[in-house]
């Protein structure tokens, strides 16, 4: 029995390592060479005035300050109907006070955010646009990247265009996570059974 749950154990080890290996090598293509994704021909100068609050948004990710964050509310999004869905299952974020909260916290704690702004897909909605940029967070811990996805909603105000919906979304392939986590505890019952016997 200790024979079967040791060779139990090098094949759940081989097989989490593969997996975790799949989920490093598909998100760097995603970083490298982010898939395209389709979106509507928009006028050349409708699509940059667009694309302004994004730019913006980009420039005060880069500056991480979290003094800023008021100035960049103002000058990129729509504070009183902005909503905000982030990477973890609780983040939800509502209104001014919370945008602002979400934007102190991601300069302070989260790793660098980069958004791909020129490889946005912008798609009429309405009077709004939807679009979807691809990004990429650098986190702090051994430069490791992840390829972030952000979905969202402009709408014009006043001859402006400003942010008033935003989800991020980690472009990662679940499969191999989900993976990952059965073979991880499948790891650790074998583990279990090769040190009780």
């Amino acid at each position: 029995m200790k024979y079967l749950a040791g060779g139990l154990l090098i094949v759940f080890f081989l097989i989490l390592m593969y997996l975790l290996f799949r989920i490093w090598l598909e998100g760097r293509r995603e970083r490298i060479a982010p898939r395209n994704i389709p979106g509507e021909a928009l006028p050349a100068e409708l699509r940059e005035r667009a694309l302004r609050p994004l730019r913006q948004l980009n420039a005060y990710y880069e500056k991480r300050d979290p003094e800023l964050a008021d100035a960049c509310i103002d000058e990129t999004i729509l504070p009183d109907e902005m909503l905000i869905l982030g990477t973890n299952p609780g983040e939800i974020f509502h209104g001014r006070k919370w945008t602002k909260h979400l934007l102190q916290c991601d300069w302070k704690y989260w790793g660098h955010l980069s958004l791909d702004v020129e490889r946005s897909a912008l798609s009429r909605v309405g009077t709004a646009l939807y679009f979807v940029l691809p990004a990429q967070v650098k986190l702090n811990i051994w430069r490791f990247r992840i390829p972030v996805r952000i979905t969202g909603i402009l709408e014009e105000r006043d001859g402006l265009w400003y942010i008033s919906k935003l989800q991020f979304i980690n472009n990662l392939n679940t499969a191999y996570v989900i993976g990952s986590w059965i073979a991880a505890l499948a790891l650790l019952a074998c583990l279990l059974v090769f040190c009780l016997v």
